[in-house]
C-alpha cells in the first residue's frame, strides 16, 4: 500500500510499516500544495485514501 505522510507525521514511523512504501509532501515537492490540489495530486499517484 503506498501512504503519503503529510508534514505533521514523524517520517521515522515509516520503519514500523513494513510492506508499505510510504513518502513525506516534502519528498513528492507537494509541500506547498492546496488541501484540494493535495487530494487530486495523491489519487492520480494511487496513494491510499479511505
Amino acid at each position: 500500500m503506498k501512504l503519503l505522510f503529510d508534514q505533521g507525521t514523524p517520517a521515522p514511523l515509516r520503519r514500523h510499516l513494513p510492506g508499505h512504501s510510504v513518502d513525506t509532501l516534502a519528498e513528492k515537492g507537494w509541500s506547498e500544495k492546496s488541501n484540494g490540489e493535495l487530494l487530486d495530486l495523491a489519487e492520480q499517484e494511487g496513494y491510499a485514501g479511505e
